[in-house]
């Protein structure tokens, strides 16, 4: 006889994995944030040379 899983703890397993965040420093969003930085530093540069 098959022993049968819970319903409740299928779902709080499940709640539980949806909840968790995302790692910044996952693969995913190292490249944007690496552009974001990279344009920021121009703007940045740009305006000095501008201001002065």
């Amino acid at each position: 006889m098959k022993r049968q899983v819970p319903v409740a703890t299928v779902v709080v397993n499940d709640t539980r994995l949806a909840q968790e965040p995302a790692n910044p420093f996952s693969g995913s969003s190292l490249l944007p944030m690496l552009i974001v930085g990279i344009v920021l530093v121009l703007v940045g540069m740009i305006a000095a040379v501008m201001l002065s």
